[in-house]
């Protein structure tokens, strides 16, 4: 699953998953959840940690209670290392990726679920 308002990353991502042949469900927002989508249990999730309304370590928090997944993958804007600490603070953290992206390095993850 990929989470993420920037329709330009949220493309680029959909695109690298289904490139390393995982299904996969791009939403913009949490609000856009399905049902079926809180039931189901994902790989991974690569999310934003920005969205209106929400602080980033509460989004994290709330994506970890609201959706079963194995492994969380943040790209993000927020390249702050005060926040960066805070969430690999988290357990079920695998990567902290800020924009500019390196594809590379969040592929070779990916290729390892």
């Amino acid at each position: 699953m990929v989470i993420q308002e920037d329709i330009i990353i949220l493309k680029i991502l959909e695109r690298l998953v289904k490139l390393n042949k995982f299904d996969c469900k791009a939403i913009r927002s949490l609000d856009d959840l399905t049902i079926e989508d809180q039931q189901q249990n994902f790989d991974v999730i690569i999310t934003d940690i920005l969205f209106e309304g929400i602080a980033p370590l509460e989004f994290v928090v709330q994506v970890q209670e609201v959706i079963l997944h194995k492994n969380l993958i943040v790209v993000t804007n927020m390249g702050q290392d005060k926040i960066k600490k805070e969430i690999f603070a988290l357990s079920g953290i695998a990567g902290f990726y800020a924009v500019p992206l390196d594809l590379d390095e969040i592929e070779a993850i990916i290729q390892t679920y």
